[in-house]
């Protein structure tokens, strides 16, 4: 994603996209330095993890048989994440109609963050959690694939069970999501399987079933994103430029650097990026609400610039990209269920750092303590043996 939103940039920075939304921000002074030295700090952070870890192999501890064991148990967890999702839409499409897709976006958003206690609330939170689950067992399917075969069946049923939670809240995200989950623990199991097999890495109907589903799903971004408006300069931006809206993290970074010069505040010490609440960021969100850029799109590099300044948001990320490198290579030392679901998570923080701050997206890994409390009741009658 950060290579997606990089090239992305690069190409609007050269003039690529004509009508683009936000074309008049493009601008910048200085975000094409920063990146510069977030990627040395990431690359080195990874590299001295990887140095201090000695051994890097994965070694998994449970059995394909346990792995089928779980998924056929726990298999309603989809059909419930499904419904509620069919519920979520309903609710909304009953609260403010379905005339303009925006509309419904913005609103579904609202209640998500100031839903109460209300009917509605409730089930938009009590569907979060049913899709934390989800994401686990999308990325338990897609690892038993790697050791099977890949068909476009199967994805395309998985997907559409996996879909309308998040479908509810009128966005895209959750489409990049199910490519991360399913495809990325796909390409790890297949990798493992190479112990056992000779099998090429991907067979020619393996091949055609993931071309014509990243083609759909791909496509289904630029389509979503199109049904928002039916006027307005957005209708008229091309659906390949409808990807552009990764890159607006990093443009509310170049904007947030602007508003606030580097040698000019005090940063607020971590305050926005690990609890979501800031002064700072609530100063800055009122002036960026002038503009056409979203207020809920920030990177992670914003609340590192608001908590630590210019060359203290490299160190901090340093530190932080090494601790997620050195845990997620443990976890794949020791690879059981509960750290199959720790190493996703974390997959999942980078990959969506580049649109979101995930770090203080606390939940996710309080269900991860809840199940490791709890394994031997949900998983520990399955004998996980190799």
């Amino acid at each position: 994603m950060w290579g997606a939103n990089c090239v992305f940039t690069f190409l609007i920075l050269s003039g690529a996209f004509e009508r683009l939304y936000l074309e008049d921000y493009y601008h910048y002074e200085y975000v094409d330095i920063y990146i510069i030295y977030f990627t040395i700090a990431s690359i080195l952070a990874f590299s001295l993890a990887h140095k201090l870890s000695g051994d890097c192999k994965v070694k998994i501890r449970f059995s394909e048989k346990f792995l089928e064991k779980i998924l056929t148990t726990y298999s309603w967890i989809m059909w419930l994440n499904f419904f509620g999702g069919l519920l979520r839409i309903v609710l909304m499409v009953q609260l403010v109609g379905f005339d303009n897709m925006m509309d419904y976006r913005l609103a579904a958003n609202s209640v998500m963050m100031y839903g109460g206690s209300g009917f509605i609330g409730i089930v938009f939170r009590l569907t979060a959690y049913v899709q934390m689950f989800a994401n686990f067992y999308v990325g338990l399917t897609g690892f038993q694939t790697g050791f099977r075969k890949l068909e476009f069946k199967s994805i395309l049923k998985i997907f559409i069970l996996y879909a309308p939670t998040q479908l509810a809240t009128g966005g895209r995200l959750f489409i990049l999501y199910f490519i991360l989950f399913y495809f990325g623990a796909f390409l790890l199991g297949r990798g493992l399987s190479f112990k056992n097999t000779s099998k090429p890495l991907l067979l020619k109907s393996e091949i055609r079933s993931l071309l014509i589903s990243f083609i759909g799903l791909l496509s289904l971004v630029s389509i979503i994103a199109l049904a928002r408006y039916d006027d307005g300069v957005q209708s008229k931006e091309s659906p390949f430029a409808k990807f552009t809206y990764i890159t607006e993290g990093m443009l509310a970074t170049e904007h947030c650097m602007k508003f606030y010069n580097y040698d000019q505040f005090t940063p607020d010490y971590g305050k926005y990026l690990f609890t979501g609440k800031s002064t700072l960021m609530a100063s800055y969100t009122i002036e960026l609400q002038k503009t056409h850029m979203s207020s809920i799109v920030h990177c992670v590099m914003t609340p590192l610039y608001l908590g630590f300044g210019f060359y203290g948001s490299i160190l901090v990320w340093f530190i932080i990209a090494f601790l997620v490198e050195f845990i997620s290579i443990k976890c794949l030392n020791k690879f059981n269920i509960v750290n199959f679901f720790i190493f996703i998570t974390l997959l999942k923080t980078f990959y969506e750092s580049i649109m979101s701050v995930p770090i203080n997206n606390l939940p996710v890994f309080q269900l991860i303590v809840l199940l490791y409390i709890f394994y031997k009741p949900i998983f520990g009658q399955y004998s996980p043996t190799k």
